[in-house]
């Protein structure tokens, strides 16, 4: 007896849309993004119009938005050399990969730089008519006004964006491999202010110990080269005062509500990653930062301010924040007569590295402690430290060890 084989009704996939109704999807970010065509250029590619939000809820009805303004107002055909301008195409490639590995933070900041560098020179221009000679000409006026960080960032968002324009098809050839950035004449200024100058090392510290919040800030900066950021998201539970050791794993940042085309709408301080990923590091706390922690954490059992955070608002026992620290730092130059002495919240962490590199302590020591991803980020920055008194105590060593060696009784007469 033969048996009817019953075929199952296949299942509709989940979030599977219709035709012409958009597309929606997660980011490996974890934010949603939605894709509506909008119209077609005259070489039949469709245009595409990009939105994207923290839920798939909010995605969906800007998308359906889109949709009920395309059905109303029909396709748009626009043509091929309209769409091909370089701000179009690189919102778009930016919105897709560009900021895919972005915090928000982060993101407004490149955007700025495309808006204030890029577009400014070649905004409208078709990106088949941009030359590796006009950009070169750029990059050229570039690095005569900004620093060499912020310039190789531009470079590289450049480049990758015609990376991307010439596997679509925008380009024959990515105008970025021929471009080189000219290294900027370094000008040393005759009073670096960056650090605390020794002859006032100890008069700061000295004021500092009179106050009761701002002598352990200042010490935990100055013997452990945290940045200003770092100490205020510093933890008790970051803090081993028995083992004195003290780990960083967060920094206050700033994070940034964005619109679909990535405009800034609102932001906000909190506590989040470090700079880098090389920024989370642990540090071994010298005997007299471990003291001023003691004391500090004492104080604070004394006066009933109970908090995870190691430096917390007073009032509020939540993190302080960045302008409320610069302004208590503000009072304590003000009223001990420092104001010529540009000191800052970072001064300190530019302190405890200028002294280690003073004391010619390894530079591939001093940038791990500094959370530096390279070496040569601390010797550029902190290059003001190679002085003549460094190279004195580079030629007495020379001497030391040499000097034995070419005396005339050292010399052997055959």
């Amino acid at each position: 007896m033969s048996q009817k084989m019953q075929l199952k009704e296949p299942k509709p996939r989940a979030g599977r849309r219709g035709n012409n109704e958009g597309s929606i999807y997660q980011r490996k970010d974890g934010r949603w993004c939605g894709q509506v065509t909008t119209g077609y250029r005259s070489d039949g590619v469709p245009n595409r119009k990009l939105v994207y939000g923290k839920t798939r809820q909010e995605v969906a009805r800007k998308v359906a938005e889109l949709v009920a303004e395309v059905n109303k107002t029909g396709y748009v055909t626009v043509s091929a050399r309209d769409e091909r301008n370089l701000r179009t195409l690189m919102d778009e490639w930016f919105g897709l990969y560009g900021n895919a590995k972005m915090s928000t933070r982060t993101e407004v900041n490149r955007r700025g730089m495309l808006e204030n560098h890029v577009y400014d020179e070649f905004g409208d221009f078709q990106v088949q008519s941009i030359t590796a000679n006009a950009l070169q000409l750029h990059f050229n006026r570039l690095v005569k006004t900004m620093c060499a960080d912020s310039v190789s960032k531009i470079k590289g968002l450049l480049a990758r964006f015609f990376a991307y324009a010439l596997k679509q098809g925008f380009i024959k050839e990515n105008p970025m491999l021929d471009v080189v950035m000219r290294k900027r004449e370094t000008i040393v200024a005759d009073d670096d202010t960056k650090a605390l100058r020794p002859e006032i090392r100890q008069q700061v510290f000295a004021f500092a110990m009179e106050h009761d919040l701002l002598k352990p800030i200042l010490i935990t900066s100055a013997l452990t080269g945290l940045r200003p950021q770092e100490i205020i998201a510093l933890e008790w539970r970051h803090v081993n005062l028995v083992k004195k050791t003290l780990s960083v794993r967060q920094a206050l940042t700033r994070e940034y509500e964005l619109d679909a085309d990535g405009k800034k709408l609102s932001s906000r301080a909190a506590i989040g990653k470090t700079k880098t990923p090389k920024s989370v590091r642990d540090i071994m706390i010298p005997d007299a930062a471990v003291d001023a922690l003691k004391e500090w954490q004492a104080y604070c059992m004394a006066n009933s301010l109970v908090s995870k955070y190691v430096f917390p608002n007073t009032r509020t026992g939540e993190h302080r924040t960045y302008s409320g620290l610069r302004s208590l730092l503000a009072r304590f130059i003000k009223r001990n007569g420092l104001e010529d002495e540009g000191i800052s919240l970072y001064t300190f962490r530019h302190t405890f590295a200028t002294i280690l590199l003073e004391q010619r302590e390894n530079p591939r020591i001093v940038a791990d402690l500094m959370g530096h991803v390279k070496t040569s980020t601390t010797l550029d920055i902190y290059s003001h430290v190679m002085s003549s008194t460094v190279y004195e105590k580079t030629a007495q060593t020379l001497d030391g060890v040499f000097g034995g060696y070419l005396s005339p009784s050292s010399v052997v007469t055959t």
